[in-house]
């Protein structure tokens, strides 16, 4: 049961980061939208440096919830894959 709850833990912190990611693309393409039509505004780097960190922590629950899934240790097939571990 614990294994399971971990699991499920994992997958929620996945969706969150995720949908922040969602939303995050979702306001930089506007802003693209909007500068392709003659807007003034381009996404800033501060905007694209930190989506980036959002897919990153969203590609580490997705580390970690395939090492629950197949029953390793969380960490180590992550590490072999040249993925840092899951820290919660």
């Amino acid at each position: 049961m614990e294994h399971k709850q971990a699991f499920l833990e994992s997958l929620a912190e996945l969706r969150s980061a995720h949908d922040k990611a969602s939303r995050l693309m979702a306001a930089i393409a506007a802003l693209g939208a909007r500068a392709a039509k003659g807007g003034e505004t381009l996404p800033s780097l501060d905007q694209l440096r930190l989506y980036e960190q959002i897919v990153t922590e969203a590609q580490h629950h997705a580390a970690h919830c395939q090492d629950l899934l197949l029953g390793r240790a969380p960490g180590l097939a992550s590490e072999a894959r040249g993925v840092r571990p899951y820290m919660h």
